[in-house]
């Protein structure tokens, strides 16, 4: 059966049809607009007094900040529960917005979902792959909630908790609900509605999957993982496929200085989670430290933090990285060879 893997970003979703018999210099790509950056483009045009959402929780990025405008200029929100989600799993901030919550809302303008299996099907057919099932394996992120707790806490308490049980990267997937993450959990419940075989990743550990794989091609067996993206940037040390320490930081936050003593610590295994986390980041975690032979920059600002290692270019394409993980997990949860 064919998979299709598909990185859910704020900016592009970036998708990949890995093609049996050929290499994946071969296989099928496209980089194309995010769902959450095409709402809100078209949330910034609507010319309507009153908007109305249904569907499913997704990634809100550009799509929250579009619909907080529509409010500011007087406009109206009513969205179900789920869709309201996509801004805020916080019931109290999305009043404090002005979001009206509904039960059920059978007629809506807009229909929300991070999954276009449409878009999906024209891809297939472009690449000349006969239809019929498919697996399906994404990468996005979520935050995480916990009522009363900063969800950068709840966040990083769950990539903690992942790591102490697993910390071979291409393993860190979900299959079945978190009962923590809302996104994850929309997306596993859509698959799960549609009959689709599949799982989901966390986009910064799908990145370091990524960056694994180039670190076997080139035998590499030691290095640091820096996934410089747009709202996070993420560091992870690893060493002999395992990850061995890991930091989570806000991209706008960090200059290159401050970043390198950050990872010197983390690489030295004395980097602390409150010293990220005071410093406005999530925060950090350490097993054991790693002397790496190399470090490897991937991600939408790498070139911020160019002068701190080298670019990794996972699948031989700069944009997929996510998706190169995702090939990884794919493997290891035997869905290809």
């Amino acid at each position: 059966m064919k998979i299709l893997l598909v990185d859910v970003g704020a900016g592009t979703q970036d998708l990949l049809l890995p093609i049996e018999g050929k290499s994946y210099e071969n296989w099928v790509k496209a980089v194309l607009p995010s769902p959450t950056a095409k709402l809100a483009k078209a949330v910034d045009g609507w010319k309507g007094s009153v908007i109305r959402f249904n569907g499913y929780t997704m990634g809100g990025g550009p799509l929250k900040k579009a619909v907080l405008r529509f409010i500011s200029r007087g406009g109206r929100v009513v969205a179900t529960l789920p869709a309201a989600k996509s801004f805020s799993d916080d019931p109290n901030e999305l009043k404090e917005w002005g979001i009206e919550v509904v039960e059920s809302l059978p007629e809506a303008d807009f229909t929300l979902t991070d999954l276009e299996f449409d878009l999906y099907r024209a891809l297939f057919e472009m690449a000349g792959v006969e239809g019929g099932g498919f697996i399906l394996g994404v990468a996005c992120q979520d935050h995480g909630f916990e009522e009363g707790q900063s969800d950068r806490v709840t966040r990083f308490n769950c990539l903690r908790e992942l790591l102490e049980e697993e910390r071979r990267p291409e393993k860190l997937v979900y299959r079945g609900p978190t009962g923590k993450f809302s996104r994850f959990d929309s997306i596993l419940e859509q698959l799960k509605e549609r009959g689709v075989e599949g799982f989901v990743m966390d986009s910064k550990l799908a990145a370091v999957a990524g960056v694994l794989q180039v670190a076997r091609e080139q035998g590499v067996k030691s290095f640091l993982c820096l996934d410089c993206g747009n709202g996070h940037t993420l560091a992870a040390a690893v060493k002999d496929g395992v990850i061995c320490a890991l930091f989570e930081h806000h991209t706008r936050m960090l200059g290159a200085d401050k970043l390198k003593n950050f990872m010197v610590k983390l690489l030295k295994g004395e980097l602390s989670f409150e010293e990220v986390f005071n410093d406005g980041g999530h925060g950090a975690v350490c097993f054991e430290p790693v002397e790496p032979e190399k470090v490897y920059l991937v991600g939408p600002n790498r070139k911020k933090f160019k002068e701190l290692g080298e670019y990794a270019y996972p699948l031989g394409d700069a944009m997929l990285f996510g998706c190169a993980g995702l090939v990884e997990a794919s493997r290891s949860l035997h869905f290809i060879s």
